[in-house]
This record gives structure tokens, sequence and C-alpha cells, in this order.
């Protein structure tokens, strides 16, 4: 029996196109790799607010940060931009001396990589 090379190179494509997509479909099965990177970008407020009492104190908030940073650090995961994270202080708008819902809402709207995660899931 005669094989023709194109259909051995043939086969090699679509063996190869079918590997891809075995490794890349599971991160695309959860939304995108791309969607992934973005929904661990911002916590919900509730995780900040460790004792439930509406209002996320400097310790509360410093705490959950550094709980994050060690948990992304035994991932292996990068973490390029610590250096740039808000202070408590920046977030605490009306400076209380607490972060409340709507301040941490309005700093997670003028998030610029909140802007950029929502333009490229509505598009």
């Amino acid at each position: 029996m005669t094989t023709h090379p194109w259909l051995r190179a043939f086969v090699i494509l679509v063996a190869t196109c079918a590997a891809i997509v075995a490794v890349v479909s599971p991160a695309f099965a959860e939304g995108g790799m791309h969607d992934r990177h973005h929904q661990h970008q911002m916590p919900e407020y509730s995780e900040l607010d460790t004792n439930g009492d509406g209002k996320v104190t400097a310790e509360e908030f410093y705490a959950f940060r550094a709980g994050r940073m060690e948990a992304r650090a035994a991932e292996g995961r990068k973490m390029k931009h610590a250096a740039n994270a808000p202070a408590f202080e920046d977030l605490d708008l009306d400076a209380d001396g607490s972060l409340s819902a709507e301040e941490f809402a309005q700093h997670h709207a003028q998030c610029p990589m909140h802007d950029k995660a929502e333009s490229e899931n509505d598009g």
C-alpha cells in the first residue's frame, strides 16, 4: 500500500490541531483565558470585610492583600504590578479610617483594568 505525501502531511496537520485544541479548550471553557485572568483582578467587597460589619479597616484591607499575594506567589503567578496597587488611604475617600462599599465600588469603577475587561467582554 502506497501513501501519498500530501495525505501524511494532512494527517500530521489534523493531529497537531487536535492537540492544540485539547490543550487550549479547558482554559476557554471557563470564559476564556483573558476573562479568567480578569475575573480575579478585583475582589468582592465582602471578601475584604472579613468581620462582616459593613466597613473595611486598614487592617482588614492589608491582611486581605497579604493573603492574596501569598496565594498568588504559591501558584507561581507573577506580581509585576504589586508596587502599583493602591494604598488603603487612596481608597478611603472620606478619610474616616474605613472603606465603605460605596468607596470600594467607586474605585472599582475607576480601575483601568475594569474598563479594559468590560470592553473586551462586550466585543
